[in-house]
Formats: C-alpha cells, structure tokens, sequence
C-alpha cells in the first residue's frame, strides 16, 4: 500500500472516530457517500478501529460505551444556553461544542463576564430550584417583611441572581442574596402561562404589564455603537436621519431599566418621548451637579 494511501486511511479513520465522538451514528451507507469509498472499505475501516465502535441493532454506529464522553453535545448545548452564553459563540453543529472543551490553551478569551462578588448561597439556591420544578409555595424574609410567595424562575441578570416569583397575584423580582428563613411550603400551586410568557418574554427584571415606550435620539458618532447591538431595552431602529443620527425606540418596564443607560451614554443621546422622562433626568442630574 502506497503512503498515500496509508495516509487517507488515517485521516479517514481519523474523521469517523470525530464524527461518532460528536454524537453522530452513521450507518455504512453514510460513511461510504461521505468519503467516496465502497461500503466495503468502510466495513474494513470500522473492523480496524474494533471495540472502540459498536454497530446498533437499527444499522447505526456509535461509539462503545466505555468510550463515551459523560456529557454530550447536546448537553453542553443546553447548559450554554440556561447559562446564557450560548450568544457569545458562532452558530455551530454539535462537534463545535466538544471543541470548545479541548485540553489546552483556548483561541478565545471572554472577559467581563458581570459575576457578583459571591456565589449564591449553594443550600438555598438548590432549595428554590427545587421548589419551582415541584411548584411548591415558599415562605421567606425580604427587607425584613415574611412573604408567601410563588416561585417561578432563578434569572442571573447582569451579575446578580433574582427570583422571579408572584406575591398576592402579582409578578416581581427578588435580589437572591437578600432572601433570608426560606422555607418550602408544603403547598402546591398551578403556574399562570402568561406569567411565565411574560418572565420569558422580558429582557431585565423589572416586571411590569405596562410598559412604557420611549424615543431616544442618538448622535452621529455614537450611532455604530447602537447599530452593532441592542443597547437599550427592546430597542427598535425607527430612523437613520440624514446626518446620521439615529431614532430608536424602546420599550421599558420601568423609567430605573433605561435612565442609567442614558447617564452613561450623555451626551450622545437624548429623551425626545415622553418629555416628562427627559425632564426627570434633567431634575435628577441638576440636583447631582448641585
């Protein structure tokens, strides 16, 4: 056999041990059509990797169990996406994900990643998870009142953990590392879909069924920025003016989710809509400057 050929062996046999490592369980026919080969040569490929691969009663194969990876693809996948970083990261198949997880050093750095200070408290944390997933009521202390409330997610939001959870029928957010006496209620409760619609829904953790809509404008040289993402909450393009301006809209649930947004944006962006909004920032900054 020829070098060549010895090396299109290995890289064949190379490629089929990647692909079934991925999670992939492909049948003699697939792997035939993907190297351009007979199923034949495929058959004494797979006889040379042995019991690193098994074949499945449906014709598939797949990797030997002692060979597995604990965590698959789809499960690094899933936990990327509840942790919410799956964003940071191209849109990839399954194999990409096993690659981010290679020994050595990494090609990408992510830095500022908002994390508090201190990990939440691990015992109330696993009691909270456990008390949405058995829809059980909760009993707690929050700036020093007891409340029966409704618990329905944990939402890490911009490095700090709330819980998202109705009280007296009404949806709020409580900051996790201020609950205090938790204690799991031994009473069940039907969550609301539109409740869960409308956690689902919201990009920050000011819960609220009216919203208010806001027009900013924002200034040529700043534009970019506002253009590359969505800076402000719900933010809509209403306009590119002709000196480069742009008009956006926003939609908010409450006026503490965008003014601290705009403090750091003066004087590149300014309230048009509604004017009483513009006017409190306005009021607010005199009373800083005074």
């Amino acid at each position: 056999m020829a070098a060549t050929d010895h090396e299109t062996l290995a890289l064949r046999l190379a490629d089929t041990l990647r692909l079934l490592q991925s999670g992939e369980r492909p049948t003699r026919l697939q792997l035939a059509e993907r190297f351009g080969v007979s199923e034949r040569t495929i058959y004494r490929d797979l006889n040379r990797l042995g019991d690193v691969i098994e074949l499945g009663t449906d014709g598939v194969y797949q990797l030997a169990r002692q060979y597995c990876s604990r965590l698959s693809p789809a499960d690094l996948q899933t936990f990327a996406r509840i942790s919410g970083v799956e964003q940071l990261f191209p849109a990839s198949d399954r194999r990409s994900w096993l690659d981010l997880l290679k020994p050595g050093p990494a090609s990408f750095l992510v830095r500022d990643g908002h994390f508090a200070a201190e990990r939440p408290d691990s015992r109330d944390f696993r009691e909270l998870s456990r008390a949405i997933e058995q829809k059980r009521r909760c009993q707690l202390n929050y700036t020093g009142k007891q409340r029966r409330i409704e618990p329905y997610r944990l939402i890490h939001n911009k490095g700090i953990w709330y819980l998202a959870a109705t009280e007296e029928g009404r949806l709020k957010s409580f900051a996790f590392a201020r609950i205090d006496a938790l204690q799991l209620l031994d009473e069940s409760f039907f969550p609301d879909p539109a409740t869960q619609t409308q956690i689902e829904s919201d990009d920050d953790i000011w819960f609220s069924k009216d919203r208010l809509e806001v027009t900013v404008q924002v200034s040529a040289s700043t534009a970019y920025y506002f253009l590359r993402r969505n800076v402000l909450p719900h933010q809509q393009l209403m306009e590119r003016e002709a000196d480069g301006r742009l008009l956006l809209r926003c939609r908010v649930n409450h006026p503490n989710q965008l003014l601290p947004i705009i403090r750091y944006w003066i004087p590149h962006v300014r309230i048009l809509e509604p004017a009483w909004l513009q006017q409190q920032l306005r009021d607010e900054l005199t009373d800083y400057l005074h």
